[in-house]
């Protein structure tokens, strides 16, 4: 059996949890991100009143539901 003090012990596992907040910090912020991109090719911002919408994939003319601005045949500009 391996003998080891209560203060190396008690270091080890405070050592143990850091690393595994970490790496669960890490996986969670990754995942939220990935997320977040996904949702942002969705939708547009409005040149004319910069208010951000959805707008579907096609390209095409796209009307802003606030000031009625037409984006013209380039497509709305994608937010990431």
């Amino acid at each position: 059996m391996i003998e080891i003090g209560f203060t190396t012990f008690a270091a080890v596992c405070l050592g143990v949890c850091l690393a595994l907040v970490g790496l669960f910090s890490w996986i969670s912020r990754s995942s939220h991100e990935k997320r977040e991109r996904r949702a942002r090719q969705h939708h547009a911002v409005c040149r004319l009143c910069l208010a951000v919408f959805e707008a579907d994939g096609r390209l095409g003319t796209h009307r802003c539901p606030h000031c009625g601005g037409s984006t013209g045949n380039e497509g709305p500009t994608p937010l990431g």
